[in-house]
């Protein structure tokens, strides 16, 4: 089933994006206004000449832009966006157009980027990128309109639909991996790993827990066993339900799976980016049942003892660099930010500029040479905007000295990079990052 989106929670999705605003190459004036106010052109009407009634549910094709310069469209999530029409934020916003669409309609409607930014999306202040009075561009065509009753009635349908695959695919799963354990009554399967010890946890306890979560078809979704544990307060809300109740059944030390079907899992509406109607798995260890005290303590030590890792790592920085120079026979002088730059291949045309979009290929390697990420191995180019802050220092100035098709060699001290951050297991606080990047495309 669809997700029900409303506007103002798709403009968190869109704020995701950093954007700007490229010359704007459509011009308002060409637009119709409606007797309401907004400014809007038809590009195909379809046979309903029904339109869209405030507090109807409707499925739309939507692309958000700033004059060429796409912000979101619907058709890279796989999906059209479902939402209610509600009271408009502002006079001409997306809820306010739609009324002017019937079933199968292509419009645009237009605005500007002030109302969208500031009423919408509810940020302080527009972007920087951004001018005040920008035109801001909906692209949108109308696939359904239905009433509230007749959603609720489809979406019931639909559900019971998606919990039969659900259960043909979990009745699989049990069949295929010999899993012959009962459910509880909630539909919740255990499947003991180790035994444990002592007492079971009670509500407020809080227990100290390794734990993995993939999906049926073996994608992992997390895993912290090699990492530091988590600790969860046992009876307070925390990811699904059908997590909260396998932890109750476990004894310290004890590891066991739990096969836990999206009815006490994640639901009809998915959670974060595993879909409605899914049966996750949580491999869970509780490594021990503490106090509140006990684990302020122990969360005390360890942001002490990462402090001092963390410095122990910046001081030992600088060395990294030289050695890594030295190592590589890497003889060029750094520019007056710390950047070590060297061009690999030479472009054409103009250098990026602020609110230029560019589009990137890169490989990261670590100091050691080894390949940490490569964009061409899964042929995923990286596209932002040029001064938008989407990136860290160093990779902004680096590829502001690249011309299209042009490629070079950087390595990034911490200072403009992550700095004491650690954004990733394999990039510790203060690391010095080598790249490879190839500009591909400049718009």
């Amino acid at each position: 089933m669809k997700k029900v989106l409303s506007v103002a929670s798709l403009s968190i999705i869109i704020l995701t994006i950093i954007v700007s605003c490229s010359p704007n190459k459509n011009n308002a004036d060409n637009f119709k206004t409606s007797d309401s106010g907004i400014k809007y052109k038809v590009y195909y009407r379809g046979a309903d000449t029904t339109k869209a009634l405030e507090s109807e549910v409707v499925t739309i094709n939507l692309v958000y832009r700033l004059g060429d310069s796409v912000i979101f469209n619907s058709n890279t999530i796989g999906e059209p966006m479902t939402f209610p029409i509600t009271v408009p934020l502002f006079k001409g916003d997306l809820y306010d157009a739609l009324k002017l669409m019937g079933t199968g309609d292509s419009m645009t409607f237009v605005t500007v980027a002030d109302s969208f930014y500031l009423k919408t999306a509810k940020l302080p202040s527009l972007p920087r990128s951004i001018k005040s009075g920008t035109p801001f561009y909906y692209d949108v065509k109308l696939l359904k309109h239905i009433s509230n009753d007749q959603y609720k009635l489809e979406t019931k349908k639909s559900n019971l639909q998606d919990e039969k695959k659900e259960l043909a695919i979990l009745r699989d799963y049990l069949k295929t991996n010999n899993i012959t354990v009962k459910p509880t009554k909630s539909g919740l399967y255990k499947i003991p790993i180790k035994k444990g010890r002592g007492v079971t946890p009670k509500k407020g306890d809080m227990c100290q827990v390794y734990l993995s979560v993939k999906q049926l078809d073996g994608e992992e979704l997390y895993n912290n066993f090699d990492d530091r544990a988590i600790d969860v307060e046992y009876g307070k809300e925390f990811d699904t339900k059908g997590f909260m109740e396998g932890l109750g059944t476990l004894k310290i030390g004890e590891v066991a799976e739990f096969i836990v079907p999206s009815k006490i899992g994640v639901g009809s509406k998915g959670i974060n980016t595993v879909p409605p109607f899914t049966t996750i798995i949580y491999k869970i260890k509780l490594a021990d049942i503490r106090t509140l005290d006990e684990v302020k303590k122990d969360r005390e030590q360890y942001e002490k003892q990462q402090e001092i890792e963390k410095q122990k790592l910046k001081l030992e920085e600088p060395k990294k660099i030289v050695d890594y120079l030295k190592k590589n026979n890497i003889d060029i002088k750094p520019l007056s930010s710390g950047l070590y730059l060297k061009k690999l291949k030479e472009g054409s045309g103009k250098l990026p500029e602020d609110g230029n979009t560019v589009t990137v290929q890169y490989i990261h390697y670590d100091l050691d040479g080894n390949i940490i990420q490569s964009s061409y191995k899964d042929n995923t180019p990286f596209t932002y905007v040029v001064g938008s802050g989407a990136v860290i220092p160093g990779w902004e100035e680096a590829v502001k000295t690249i011309k299209k098709g042009g490629k070079s060699w950087m390595l990034i001290p911490s200072k403009i990079g992550w700095g004491e951050q650690q954004p990733t297991k394999d990039i510790l606080p203060f690391s010095p990052l080598v790249f490879v990047i190839e500009v591909v495309d400049i718009k």
